[in-house]
């Protein structure tokens, strides 16, 4: 993973301390290409992951605050999705 921009990197170490838990933020590649996102806050940890396998400078720079600021508000599993390359969702005629 490449290093988080400092701004970043404070919110999760705000978040950890607030937790009382490390924060991992890590990026995964999945051929899942509806998946921007998740969140897993744990009994030891939290978890974001991030998907890294599409096309776009920064893009995930948002995705990972947004899992932080839903993790400092108390959300503990959430699975962020791009709806137009979201290969789960219902397709005409099934």
């Amino acid at each position: 993973m490449e290093p988080l921009p400092p701004r970043l990197k404070h919110q999760r170490q705000a978040l950890a301390r607030a937790l009382r838990r490390p924060v991992h933020v890590r990026g995964v590649r999945t051929p899942d290409q509806g998946l921007r996102g998740r969140l897993a806050v744990e009994p030891d940890r939290v978890i974001i992951e991030y998907q890294v396998s599409q096309a776009g400078y920064f893009w995930h720079i948002a995705i990972i605050e947004e899992l932080l600021a839903r993790a400092a508000a108390g959300e503990g599993r959430v699975e962020l999705r791009d709806p137009s390359l979201d290969d789960r969702r219902a397709r005409p005629g099934q």
